[in-house]
């Protein structure tokens, strides 16, 4: 892809992209703005932006919301943020941007805030990425632990803790790991951290974004540490994985690794054992 098409596109806005969104975009990202539907539909179909933030209404006034559904369905990889505010919205504007399919809400009052604005562009980015591979890991996770990776792969741009997935699932942690247990599956812990490596593989697939920068995105503490952690789990630098594909790589990994019940350290070993598995 080219360096000037858009990867993040502003609908309901005109000339220069605003100084809250430049300040809020991931690092590497390029920023567009288009005034209204009519002619943000042209440049959708020109450029392949990966996030779309849109109000209910455009700067003409015009619905913004049928965009968005044929965005959803027709474009599965552009994630979409639903722009509101707390106290000029009414519940049923923010009940339509969420059956339009949009992946993350950002109000008004929290642009001021250049690292909430850049959340809620990665958590659109995040769950929209997810659904993607959900459809293609869900056939061969245990039923048991579904909800977990669903949650796994619904959050990994961010540090995942067991503690927090139980929360979030209703369960309790021991709950949860015998249920990981019973399904003769990898543990809780574990199971996040594949999700992780599964939401870096997407990143990875994009050639032009630095490993370091995909680090910041997943809230890794250094770009060491992803590295670390990817060889950890897949044997693998970041490089050799883009040889091999990184989604078709880390999804072909992660069925062995739910199937078997087993991982390995790769930073320690070299190779995959029965029976060992990560602290």
């Amino acid at each position: 892809m080219s360096r000037e098409i858009p990867r993040i596109l502003l609908l309901g806005a005109a000339g220069d992209p605003p100084a809250w969104l430049t300040e809020a975009a991931p690092f590497g990202s390029t920023v567009a703005c288009c005034p209204t539907v009519v002619e943000c539909g042209p440049l959708l179909d020109r450029a392949d932006p990966i996030v779309l933030l849109a109000a209910s209404r455009d700067a003409a006034r015009v619905d913004t919301l049928r965009l968005i559904e044929a965005t959803v369905g027709q474009r599965p990889h552009v994630a979409i943020v639903g722009l509101a505010s707390r106290t000029h919205s009414q519940a049923d504007e923010l009940l339509a941007l969420a059956r339009a399919g949009v992946h993350a809400l950002l109000f008004d009052e929290d642009r001021r805030w250049p690292l909430v604005a850049r959340r809620a562009i990665l958590e659109a980015a995040t769950r929209c990425r997810g659904r993607s591979l959900w459809d293609e890991v869900a056939p061969h996770t245990p039923v048991r632990v579904r909800p977990l990776v669903a949650y796994g792969l619904h959050h990994g741009h961010e540090s995942l803790s067991v503690d927090a997935a139980a929360r979030a699932l209703g369960l309790h942690r021991k709950t949860l790991a015998e249920r990981c247990m019973l399904s003769r599956s990898l543990p809780p812990q574990l199971m996040l951290g594949w999700c992780r490596m599964m939401a870096a593989a997407v990143l990875l697939e994009d050639r032009g974004r630095l490993v370091d920068h995909i680090a910041r995105e997943l809230d890794f503490a250094s770009g060491t540490a992803f590295r670390n952690m990817l060889k950890r789990y897949t044997g693998l630098n970041p490089n050799e994985l883009r040889a091999r594909g990184p989604l078709a790589e880390m999804t072909r990994q992660f069925r062995r690794a739910i199937a078997s019940g087993d991982v390995v350290d790769h930073t320690t070993t070299g190779s995959r054992e029965p029976g060992s598995r990560l602290a």
